[in-house]
């Protein structure tokens, strides 16, 4: 994804299209999700909360079968094609959403919508590579793009509550879904003058191969290293058993949270506002993650995780809205240390060539969907149950990242094999350095990360 030697300008216009392209995939995702029931009421006259339940499990299903199929097509696509890709043909059935005459419609539709949309995950990997994910210095920039990431997460949240209810609020909600297909088109028109005349590296870059006296060198492709398959495997393996256990403690404690809090006397408002706090805590604690990573290191993570579940653990032992403000402040800390440490260890495991990156990210979507089911199961018990379920899932995750074996940064491009020095008749060109991919896969026993 990167180019040696683009001036510094080009980099900056694509970190900001890439940005543009996480933000609309986060606001698309989810912008509509909370108001369903009211959508389907007011334009198919469907009542039974049991339809907008199916919706959402038929589009879960179906983007969990897109991304690896991005993925596969990362291993010969730049990435930048592929978002293009993804954000024309959401453009083309956003627009025709909006028009649904059905229920059956609506949701074939939205199921095209997620498949193409699911292109735009690659965005990620490629905003981290624009960081200089591969460069010496790889840790400090991967580091970088990560806390955007973040932070642009937490604010989607808030920004697609607002665009969601914007959509519900107009006379015909039908215009306010084609209008998706608007910003899919501008952001495309954009990715394209950025990035989509950019040119991409060869997969196997030539290698210098001196020859006689008075001859021009030849180039040969450079050969593949042989791997430590199941050593890298074992390391995607691990990274994606972290997210999925951080992933699903963060999900399994929201749908009943306002319910939870409403009982502590909180009222509407008071429990929208307690459902954002961990947002809010977390973006507050966000800038001091590069003195927590210098100082902390990888173990970062297990200790953003601790005060995730202390937080957790508090919040399901309060009896009084005080306790449980406390509680979700504290929770917020660790989610917002703990969102940055799982993407550095993801980021640094799978590179950010896209394949494995859409790997891991498909095993941590499976997860999800067994949150809302244990949630569901555990308020028929106690309406702060699911937090315990989710401190006791995030304690898990600890005792995961304290394993001794822990994930060594990606290491640079290691050089091609030295060639004998040409004669000084012929004219010399140095050796090209070996493509990031390989080295990103080069692990040992010793360490598979």
């Amino acid at each position: 994804m990167t180019v040696a030697g683009r001036p510094r300008r080009d980099g900056r216009q694509a970190r900001t299209v890439l940005l543009s392209v996480i933000g609309l995939h986060l606001v698309a995702e989810t912008a509509l999700t909370p108001f369903l029931p009211q959508l389907f009421d007011r334009l198919y006259g469907i009542e039974d909360p049991q339809a907008t339940g199916v919706y959402i499990w038929i589009c879960r299903i179906v983007g969990l079968a897109a991304l690896p199929l991005w993925g596969l097509a990362a291993r010969r696509w730049a990435l930048h094609r592929l978002v293009l890709a993804g954000l024309c043909g959401s453009a083309v059935f956003d627009l025709l959403l909006g028009m649904a005459p059905s229920y059956t419609a609506y949701t074939v539709l939205s199921t095209l919508v997620v498949a193409t949309n699911s292109a735009l995950l690659l965005a990620y990997p490629a905003f981290i590579a624009e960081h200089g994910d591969e460069s010496a210095d790889g840790e400090r920039g991967r580091l970088a793009g990560v806390c955007t990431l973040v932070v642009v997460f937490h604010l989607s949240v808030v920004v697609s509550t607002l665009v969601g209810a914007g959509v519900l609020a107009l006379p015909d909600p039908r215009f306010g879904i084609s209008a998706f297909a608007v910003v899919d088109l501008v952001l495309a028109a954009w990715t394209y003058r950025i990035l989509g005349r950019r040119p991409t590296a060869p997969l196997h870059p030539p290698v210098a191969v001196p020859v006689g006296d008075g001859a021009a060198p030849r180039t040969a492709p450079v050969p593949k290293r042989r791997t430590n398959r199941r050593a890298w495997c074992t390391a995607l393996a691990f990274v994606a058993l972290i997210g999925v256990a951080f992933d699903f403690s963060v999900n399994v404690s929201r749908p009943f949270l306002t319910a939870f809090s409403e009982d502590l006397g909180s009222g509407s408002v008071g429990s929208a506002v307690l459902f954002f706090l961990p947002s809010l805590s977390a973006l507050a604690v966000l800038p001091l993650v590069r003195r927590c990573h210098a100082r902390f290191g990888d173990r970062l993570l297990p200790a953003a995780l601790a005060v995730g579940t202390l937080g957790l653990v508090w919040s399901f032992l309060a009896d009084s809205l005080p306790a449980l403000t406390a509680g979700r402040l504290l929770y917020g800390v660790g989610l917002g240390l703990g969102q940055v440490a799982v993407e550095l260890w993801v980021f640094r495991a799978t590179g950010t060539e896209g394949p494995a990156y859409t790997v891991v990210e498909t095993v941590r979507n499976a997860g999800l969907l067994l949150a809302p089911l244990a949630a569901a199961a555990a308020v028929t018990h106690d309406l702060a149950l699911p937090l315990a379920i989710a401190a006791a899932v995030q304690f898990g995750a600890v005792l995961l990242a304290l394993r001794p074996r822990r994930p060594a940064a990606v290491p640079p491009a290691a050089e091609a094999p030295p060639h004998p020095r040409p004669p000084a008749t012929a004219s010399p060109v140095p050796a090209v350095a070996e493509p990031a991919a390989f080295a990103a896969l080069a692990r040992t026993e010793e360490n598979p990360l």
